[in-house]
C-alpha cells in the first residue's frame, strides 16, 4: 500500500500554530493527563513534562491520591488532581465524576501513562475511552484494557500501540511487510488515528493517506520512551492540531529527539528523560524549516 514519507515537505502542509507575542498559558492549550500509580508514577511524569516541553500552556495531571503530591513536587508546573484509589494504588472507578468535571476545563486528554493493571482501573479506562468528549491519546495500560472490542466515542482518538499491544488490540499479526496496510485497515475500522510504533512507525487515519517515519534511533527503544511520545502528541492536540496532524508531528519530534541524544552521547545508556530536554530546540528548528523563518543561524542539537 502506498504511503507518504514523513519529511519537512509533509510537515509544511500542516504547520504548527503560529503563536503571537501575546500568547500565554491560557491560549496555548489545556491538557488533561490521566495516569500514574503506586508502581509507575514516573511514566505520568515523563508524559506531563514532554507535553509542557512541546509548548502546551497548562497540564492537569489526574493521579491516585497517594502519588499525586510526589508527582506535583517532581513537576511543579503541573496542576495535580488527586483521585480515589484502589488498595493497590491504582485509580478507582469512582474517580469518573471527578475526571468528568476536569473535561470541562481542558481541550485534549492523554489516558494511560503509568496506569497499572487492575480491574477497576481497566473498567474506568474503557469508560473514558468511550465517553470522553475531548480529543484523546490512548496509550499503555489503557490500550491493553480496551482489548479487541474497543469503543472509541465520537471525539477524535489517537491510539499509540507498539507491535505487541497492537496485536492484542486488533487480534491480528502485525506482519512487517504489511504494516502500512494493516495499520490503515485498523484505523479505518475503529475510526481512530493509529500510531503503530516501531523502527519505522506508521501513522494511519481513516481519511488520510498513511504516513511512515524513517527518522529516529535505536536509542528510542528505552523504558518510558512511549510515555514521552504520548505526552508530545497530547500537547499538539491541546494546541489545536487534528488527530492526524498531532500524531505526525509527535512522531517526528520524538524521532528527532532520539537522533539528537544519540548524536551527542551514543545510542546506549539513554533514558527517556534525555529526549524531553531536546524538545524545545527541536521545535525551534522545525519551525524555522516549516515557516521559512530566516532569523539567525540555528542547527539541531
Amino acid at each position: 500500500m502506498e504511503f507518504q514519507k514523513l519529511d519537512i515537505d509533509l510537515l509544511k502542509t500542516m504547520p504548527l500554530p503560529d503563536w503571537g507575542d501575546d500568547a500565554n498559558k491560557g491560549t496555548r492549550g489545556k491538557l488533561l493527563l490521566i495516569g500514574g500509580s503506586a508502581r509507575l508514577p514516573g511514566a505520568a511524569i515523563l508524559a506531563a513534562r514532554a507535553a509542557l516541553r512541546c509548548g502546551c500552556g497548562t497540564v492537569r495531571l489526574a493521579a491516585p491520591q497517594s502519588v499525586a503530591i510526589q508527582i506535583g513536587i517532581a513537576v511543579p508546573e503541573l496542576m495535580v488532581i488527586p483521585l480515589p484509589e484502589t488498595s493497590d494504588g491504582t485509580i478507582a472507578r469512582t474517580a469518573l465524576d471527578i475526571i468528568a468535571e476536569q473535561f470541562k476545563a481542558c481541550q485534549a486528554l492523554v489516558l494511560g501513562p503509568g496506569l497499572d493493571e487492575n480491574y477497576e482501573t481497566d473498567a474506568l479506562s474503557c469508560e473514558i475511552a468511550a465517553t470522553s468528549p475531548l480529543p484523546t491519546v490512548i496509550d499503555a495500560q489503557a490500550l491493553t484494557a480496551l482489548g479487541t472490542k474497543a469503543k472509541m466515542g465520537e471525539a477524535p482518538r489517537v491510539l499509540t500501540p507498539h507491535v505487541v499491544e497492537f496485536e492484542a488490540l486488533s487480534g491480528k499479526e502485525a506482519i512487517e511487510d504489511e504494516r502500512v496496510k494493516i495499520a490503515h485497515d485498523f484505523a479505518t475500522k475503529v475510526g481512530a488515528t493509529l500510531v503503530l510504533k516501531g523502527r519505522e512507525s506508521v501513522i494511519a487515519s481513516p481519511k488520510a493517506e498513511p504516513v511512515q517515519n524513517e527518522a529516529g534511533s535505536r536509542a528510542l527503544g528505552t523504558a518510558g520512551s512511549g510515555d514521552v511520545l504520548a505526552g508530545i502528541i497530547g500537547s499538539f492536540l491541546a494546541q489545536g492540531l487534528t488527530a492526524h496532524q498531532a500524531a505526525v508531528w509527535g512522531v517526528h519530534f520524538h524521532a528527532l529527539a532520539g537522533e539528537a541524544v544519540a548524536k551527542d552521547g551514543g545510542e546506549d545508556g539513554v533514558m527517556a528523560c534525555d529526549f524531553i530536554e531536546r524538545l524545545p530546540s527541536i521545535q525551534k528548528y522545525l519551525r524555522r524549516l516549516t515557516h521559512s523563518d530566516k532569523k539567525g543561524g540555528f542547527g539541531l542539537r
